[in-house]
């Protein structure tokens, strides 16, 4: 073998390595973008500060699934913060307990914002916007790849983000 079809083979195969790698190392990002929404990986570069992703064990939020899954919260602090019919709100009760409930009806006296809420222990009652922590983007099983793929999205939007690195 000759040494110049050598080295192009050499560099073929380097290549083919280069693409592999690349490929794996972003399979994470691909999956953590389909997990959260394009928009939502994004944006959460961005306000990074603003996103939320809690272990749900046994559905403590009353979610749907009774199984451990997370739960990826968009805090009411926001600048897009908007609550429609229907989303799920996470919430402090006057006792001072953290409640998961569907919004079914909104109402306002002057500036103030009244959610009606649906949760597990009754229907009806109102919070006010200043008890909602945040809203429920969406929640995701929790196995080992979607586990791998959010801690990954997690580190990157703190350690990976330009205006949170210069923030300091």
């Amino acid at each position: 073998m000759s040494l110049k079809r050598w080295i192009k083979n050499r560099k073929i195969k380097t290549a083919i390595k280069l693409c592999l790698f690349l490929t794996l190392a972003s399979l994470p990002f691909i999956s953590a973008t389909q997990i959260v929404g394009l928009e939502t990986f994004l944006d959460s570069f961005e306000n990074h500060d603003h996103y939320l992703c809690i272990q749900n064990e046994g559905g403590i939020f009353g979610t749907k699934s009774s199984n451990n899954e997370y739960v990826i919260v968009q805090m009411s602090s926001h600048p897009e913060f908007a609550i429609q019919k229907n989303d799920h709100i996470i919430y402090i009760t006057n006792d001072e307990e953290i409640v998961c409930a569907q919004v079914y009806y909104i109402s306002s006296i002057g500036e103030i914002q009244r959610y009606h809420v649906i949760n597990n222990e009754n229907v009806g009652g109102y919070i006010l916007e200043n008890q909602v922590v945040g809203k429920v983007i969406k929640t995701v099983d929790d196995n080992i790849w979607n586990s791998i793929s959010i801690t990954i999205w997690e580190i990157s939007i703190n350690n990976l983000n330009i205006r949170a690195l210069f923030a300091e």
